[in-house]
């Protein structure tokens, strides 16, 4: 089965799938239901298209060198591969590395389906509870827009791997689709609260704590990378933020302002990955594993290539990994094992 295949199997890819077009169709503010329907349903990356030929993208990439967003190992063509402007679809792509979470075909869409009903909730207990007059459009979309490059750097190999995303920002794979979404929303000029929740999605509540003595210290420093991100995105898009009103002079510096309650919203439901990482591919992943040899007799060399790859792709996409994980951890290694025999040889 190809990717495609699996994700158009799946009975939670496809409902995950549907319901982010239907999201789409109910935000209120018609750019932000434009622009969410064309991430989800025919994906492309523009700003790229400022730098059309071989030459312009090398003194592009020196500069995001020169600037320490990216590292001067890599190259061009890694850190920006071909086909951005005709992609897969948020349908069959995968959601993380191949070793993170939801790594597998409808992936994408699954965490960012369930992503933006935390938001719904978050936005509903806020004003609930606080009063707090939250737009709820902005998480919504925000939530979906701000994944989607992943549709163009997650790109799938014949092994059932794919590409991964280069290093960007703080020399490692975890933004590049943080960074180039905000350029992507800059070049396309979209206001400066969307354009904010593209860079504060990932960092905005980052800090560090030690201890002085009894005293706990605190250095809250989402902030500042927050403000790095888009100072990196601002640079491949060309535009001063400042004058794009996402950052505020401060001396010699740029700085983040204090951030409304839809940002904190966005960044706060942001949040699959612990759960799905930290969790069920933590441990679904040794379980297909060891089912992979005893039952399907899979060799080292399987494990480490396309016969594997196919089959976890196959039980994730179909079942999804916390609920794998669940029988697993609720029922037992025999319960989850049948539960994959069942699924693999109907």
């Amino acid at each position: 089965m190809t990717p495609s295949d699996m994700a158009n199997a799946s009975r939670l890819a496809t409902a995950a799938y549907s319901e982010l077009l239907q999201v789409a169709a109910s935000l209120e503010d018609a750019s932000y239901r434009r622009l969410m329907t064309e991430c989800i349903v025919s994906p492309k990356v523009t700003f790229l298209e400022m730098y059309p030929t071989e030459e312009d993208r090398r003194r592009l990439f020196a500069e995001m060198v020169k600037l320490k967003f990216f590292n001067q190992a890599d190259s061009p063509d890694h850190v920006w591969p071909t086909g951005h402007m005709d992609p897969q679809t948020y349908l069959t792509a995968p959601s993380s590395h191949n070793d993170f979470y939801n790594a597998h075909p409808g992936g994408l869409a699954m965490t960012v389906a369930y992503n933006i009903r935390m938001a719904d909730a978050y936005t509903q207990n806020y004003r609930q509870m606080f009063g707090l007059p939250i737009n709820r459009d902005l998480p919504a979309a925000a939530l979906c827009v701000h994944e989607y490059p992943k549709v163009w750097l997650y790109q799938w190999q014949q092994d059932g791997s794919w590409l991964e995303e280069p290093r960007t920002v703080y020399d490692d794979t975890w933004h590049a689709h943080c960074i180039y979404v905000t350029a992507e929303l800059m070049h396309r000029r979209y206001d400066a609260r969307i354009v904010m929740a593209m860079a504060a999605a990932h960092q905005l509540s980052a800090l560090d704590a030690s201890m002085d003595g009894r005293r706990v210290v605190c250095c809250w420093h989402g902030l500042d990378r927050v403000a790095h991100f888009i100072k990196a995105a601002a640079v491949m898009a060309q535009v001063d933020p400042v004058d794009y009103g996402l950052l505020e002079r401060k001396g010699q510096d740029m700085v983040l302002a204090p951030q409304p309650a839809e940002q904190w919203v966005t960044h706060l439901a942001d949040m699959n990955w612990p759960y799905t990482m930290g969790g069920a591919h933590l441990f679904t992943r040794p379980l297909l594993q060891e089912v992979a040899r005893t039952d399907y007799g899979l060799t080292d060399r399987d494990l480490a290539g396309r016969p594997f790859n196919q089959l976890k792709n196959y039980v994730w996409s179909q079942l999804g990994q916390i609920p794998l994980y669940e029988i697993l951890v609720r029922e037992g290694f025999d319960a989850a094992r049948k539960t994959v025999n069942r699924l693999v040889q109907k």
